[in-house]
């Protein structure tokens, strides 16, 4: 018979087994009652059954969307469950559409769980990609795609059938409640993701115009807004922003505000600001001409030409107390200060090593290493105008001019050209530099700066070469005099005009007038430069194609948005859609390079309005058009890391069938990546090792051009292995990449890897057995390595965050030395002078003023100049007669003696003998006496003690002036307890800044800035006339000193004469 069986309650139980399988039995049933109760049990345990509900989807879906036969509260339920199961299956977007749906009651933004934060991410992925496809905007959006899916890969609002209405009503719910909780860069970040500029007006609002909430939302436009059009609209109102607080008397707005101005190209609010200052106290007026200055570094000398001529209109100049302030601003704006400024120092601080250019010479003339070949002796020319650019010395050239004359023909045009690198910005002395080798005043009166011979149509490279030097001198940097500027223009337009029939001169009448006309906009020059292009002359037509495209850099000619001057506009549009026209029916490749180049140029920072003609490039038959198309989207888009643009450009560099556009693509990635250089090497790391030798060699150039001045080691070991390439114009690109990396590095940089490095460039040049392009590679890179006095350092960037545009330009015509060595001058546009410089209000520099640098000295010191090497004359040693020698000699002249019969001659030779063995033992003794002294000082002399290395110290004081590299920058610090205090001390120490005394009545010790003369070193100018009377002085014997100074003289020749008898 069975026992029952008896439970023990102390003993705990097994829990049932969870299912849902009831309650999603329920929902067949028709009762809506057993429906919503089990809807509401399915939603209590949706979060861990899930994988069972999900079996019900269609259900579930079905019920949510029954207006007809479901209650409203039913139909949210419903969402609700299924949104929670579409959120367990990871499909944020569809759990979205049913959150939506379910209502606030069960999707409340304010709750932080995971489902909720989810789907927030995606309602505003979303959202954001919907309104990039309401304003016509194909950039990718950069937000929290989910993981291994693209951002492009998220589907916009209405590709998922979520209702846009609730979507931005959910978003602007956001909005209200990150800035009631104060989260205002949160609400900002969101409004600049979704496009929405009342939503940016009204959270910069909600904050009461916070400081650093505009700076937020100023670096952020620039550096994540990616969308021209917006960003342009965002920056409108920070502007508004930022106006009012400076209305309100927060003078230190004004460097945001000029800086959001002339991001959006407006130069008449800067002059308005900048009056406002000028006009003020003491303080402000300083302030004033530190935001000059800042507004010359951004390198667009147009703009700034445009603030100056509307300060102009606006400024009241002829008070006699705001007069002094007023001449100040001109000087830095238009008069050339900061030209002058980065002359003095680059010439007073140059720390060339003239020995660097003694051993090249020497190793080129050495038997076998290439001293006959024109391609290194004109690389060799180009390194020296590298060492010494903007220094003006040329004294190697002139101690060598036999040397230099080696070059002739395009090499000589090139030789001529470098004194214009050498002596940059030196505006002053250009004419009187450049004399002998201008061509003759094409007015034919002999008279003027350019007076010269008549060049026959063959002829003409020193003069062709000397009229590019002048574009050169002026062009090189922002800063140069507008006076000067103009005036060089008219004298190249002249014999621009007249040289038709000489295509030497035309091309560097052309590139000159290009450089000193840079931005410009000129229609009249235009159209000059046109009718050299109409002459079909393949080497003046790209020339001009070139220039063109210098003068109208920037300028967007050619699109439908544009920044042309509206008087010329239509005409220039023309000029522009003629070159297109004539690019396809010229057969002049140079001529097609030329224009396709220009074409580039005038794109420059354009971002998507450059859209279609860089399309309408990319997709010609002809490759150097799709050669000019990939530098037109590096242009267009530089600095901005526009995602679109790499992605166009790696395409380009993997599909391409010429060389060249992968080359050019490649290189493009530098460009739009310089502000984060980092990513670079990460892009083009495969790259290297491309079975293609251009794309290697445009990936090592893309390195060096992005990571310049850096010194860093990771892009130093990758480009490592390329230095043994089998091909030998990609070890050239490795070494020239190497060499921008390690700009201005000092020699512990890379764990002293840079002076290994030093040394390989020196073998290089002097082996034997090295092809010619890697020689060149070498030559190149020993000048980029020190360019500019040690003092110059490869930016495209400014210290303000703009893009340089002169060094932009630099760069791209620099590289087109590929195809015409002549362009290889054009990298001394992109050198930027890095020094810093403290001034007083009169413009002179406090000797006693330093800043604190927080490093070590030698991590930032100079390398080591070079040694020269002193070859020691072997001396002939004479020989040592020993003691033991002489005494033998006697003893034969003895037994000699005793033979002979000659009794008087024995005597003598005995009493020679006597002689010798007394001077034999005189130097025995001595030689005794001499070795007991040298052991008595060998005991008594104990040997020197090493010196113990002191550690070096981990901060030092820099002086006024000093060269502050860039990196350095980021280690220094202002030091505020001096006397001299900067006006803007929350910026980094770098470039020229503005100082106010706090003890204005003391004694200042002052430097004036001065520029260097033609003079050479060494030799001082001759004193002034004179006339010296001594004042008559009385003596004891009655006669004055002058009488007896002319007796004395009188006396004199008789004294001479009688030395001269006597001899």
């Amino acid at each position: 018979m069975a026992t029952a069986m008896t439970v023990d309650p102390s003993v705990a139980q097994p829990a049932a087994v969870a299912t849902a399988s009831g309650w999603i039995a329920l929902l067949q049933e028709s009762d809506p009652t057993l429906k919503s109760h089990a809807l509401k049990k399915l939603l209590e345990c949706v979060d861990t059954l899930w994988h069972e509900v999900a079996e019900c989807l269609p259900d579930l879906e079905a019920i949510a969307e029954d207006a007809d036969g479901c209650p409203l509260e039913m139909r949210q339920r419903a969402a609700a469950v299924a949104s929670r199961v579409f959120f367990h299956l990871e499909e944020p977007t569809q759990a979205l559409r049913l959150a939506l749906d379910a209502g606030e009651g069960h999707f409340d933004v304010q709750q932080a769980t995971p489902y909720v934060e989810r789907l927030v991410a995606a309602a505003l992925d979303a959202y954001c990609l919907e309104r990039r496809k309401m304003l016509n905007d194909d950039e990718e959006p950069r937000t929290s795609a989910p993981m291994g899916k693209r951002p492009s890969q998220i589907l916009a609002a209405g590709e998922v059938g979520l209702p846009m209405d609730q979507l931005q009503a959910l978003v602007h719910r956001l909005l209200e409640s990150c800035c009631a909780a104060g989260k205002f860069d949160h609400a900002l970040g969101i409004a600049l993701e979704a496009r929405e500029t009342e939503k940016v007006r009204d959270v910069l609002q909600a904050s009461k115009l916070d400081s650093g909430l505009l700076k937020y939302a100023l670096s952020s436009c620039v550096k994540v807004v990616q969308s021209k059009g917006f960003r342009q609209e965002a920056m409108a109102v920070i502007a508004e922003c930022l106006q009012k607080q400076f209305d309100g008397g927060n003078s230190l707005a004004a460097y945001d505000l000029i800086l959001v101005h002339q991001l959006l190209g407006q130069p008449n609010p800067v002059a308005q600001v900048l009056t406002g200052l000028i006009q003020g106290s003491e303080e402000s007026s300083l302030l004033a001409l530190q935001l000059c200055f800042d507004l010359m570094d951004s390198g667009d000398q147009a703009f700034v030409n445009s603030v100056a001529k509307k300060m102009k209109e606006a400024g009241d100049q002829d008070k006699e107390d705001l007069k002094e302030r007023w001449e100040r601003t001109e000087k830095v704006l238009t008069g050339g200060f900061p030209s002058e400024l980065a002359l003095s120092f680059l010439h007073k601080h140059s720390k060339a090593d003239r020995l660097i250019m003694e051993n090249l010479k020497k190793s080129l003339e050495e038997r076998g290493s290439g001293g006959r070949s024109s391609v290194l002796h004109n690389a060799a020319v180009m390194t020296h105008s590298y060492l010494y650019a903007g220094t003006t010395n040329d004294s190697f050239l002139r101690d060598y001019l036999d040397w230099m004359k080696k070059a002739s023909n395009w090499a000589k045009f090139s030789a001529t050209a470098s004194l214009g690198v050498i002596h940059a910005s030196h505006v002053t002395e250009a004419m009187h530099l450049l004399q002998p080798y201008l061509p003759a005043n094409p007015n034919g009166d002999g008279d003027g700066d350019g007076g010269g011979t008549p060049v026959s149509p063959s002829g003409g490279y020193a003069e062709g070469g000397s009229l590019y030097a002048l574009g050169l001198i002026h062009g090189s940097q922002t800063g140069t005099s507008t006076e000067k500027r103009e005036e060089t223009i008219q004298f190249l337009r002249a014999h621009l005009r007249a040289s038709h029939a000489n295509e030497v001169i035309s091309h560097g009448a052309a590139l000159g007038v290009g450089l000193t006309a840079l931005g410009s906009s000129n229609l009249a020059i235009v159209n000059e430069l046109k009718e050299v292009l109409d002459t079909d002359s393949a080497v003046a037509g790209e020339a001009a194609g070139i220039a063109i495209g210098m003068v109208l850099v920037g300028s967007g000619a050619g699109n439908v948005h544009n920044s042309l001057p509206a008087a010329d506009k239509e005409e220039l549009m023309e000029v522009v859609s003629e070159l297109k026209n004539y690019a396809r029916e010229t057969q002049h490749e140079k001529i097609i390079r030329g224009i396709s180049m220009g074409l580039a140029l005038m794109n420059y920072g354009q971002e998507e309005n450059a859209d279609a003609l860089i399309e309408e490039m990319r997709s010609d038959r002809d490759p150097v058009l799709r050669y000019g198309a990939q530098y037109a989207l590096a242009l267009a888009y530089c600095g901005t890391g526009s995602n679109k643009a790499i992605r166009i450009l790696l395409h380009t560099a993997v599909s391409d069938v010429s060389d060249d556009v992968r080359m050019a693509s490649v290189i493009g990635l530098a460009f739009v990546l310089y502000k984060t250089p980092e990513r670079v090497p990460l892009l083009v790391k495969l790259l290297l090792e491309s079975f293609n030798p251009h794309v290697r060699y445009a990936s090592c150039i893309a390195v060096g051009i992005a990571m310049a001045g850096t010194g860093d080691s990771e892009s130093v070991s990758m480009l490592e292995p390329i230095l043994d390439d089998m091909t030998d114009y990609v070890r050239q690109g490795a070494l020239v990449g190497t060499a921008l990396i390690y700009m201005q590095q000092s020699d512990t940089s890379n764990s002293r890897k840079i002076r290994s490095f030093r040394e390989r460039l020196s073998n290089i040049i002097g082996e034997k057995h090295q092809s010619t392009l890697t020689k060149m590679g070498a030559i190149i890179s020993t000048g980029i390595i020190d360019a500019g006095g040690r003092n110059c350092s490869l930016s495209l960037g400014s210290k303000n965050g703009f893009t340089k545009m002169l060094s932009a330009v630099g760069v791209t015509l620099w590289l087109q030395h590929w195809h015409w060595y002549p362009m290889m001058h054009m990298f001394s546009l992109a050198l930027t002078p890095t020094y810093t410089i403290g001034l007083n209000k009169d413009f002179n520099y406090p000797k006693k003023y330093e800043i604190n640098c927080k490093s070590k000295p030698s991590v930032f010191a100079y390398p080591k100049k070079l040694e020269e090497k002193k070859e020691e004359k072997k001396k002939r040693v004479e020989t040592v007669t020993l003691s033991t020698t002489a005494k033998e000699k006697a003893r034969q002249a003895r037994r000699r003696a005793k033979e002979g019969d000659k009794g008087d001659s024995a005597m003598d030779i005995d009493a020679s003998t006597k002689d010798d063995e007394g001077k034999g033992e005189d130097k025995e003794k001595k030689e005794g006496d001499a070795m007991d002294v040298d052991a008595k000082a060998e005991e008594t002399v104990e040997k020197p003690k090493k010196k113990k290395r002191e550690p070096e110290p981990t901060s030092f004081r820099i002086g006024n002036p000093a060269r502050i590299t860039i990196a350095q920058s980021e280690v220094c610090e202002f030091d505020l307890d001096q006397r001299y205090r900067p006006v803007r001390s929350e910026e980094k120490p770098f470039g020229v800044i503005i100082l106010t005394d706090s003890t204005p009545g003391e004694e200042e010790d002052l430097g004036a800035v001065k520029a260097p003369s033609l003079e050479p070193e060494g030799e001082t100018a001759p004193p002034e006339p004179f006339e010296w009377v001594p004042p008559p002085v009385s003596s004891s014997d009655g006669a004055t000193a002058m009488d007896t100074t002319t007796d004395a003289a009188d006396d004199k020749p008789k004294e001479e004469s009688a030395e001269s008898k006597s001899d």
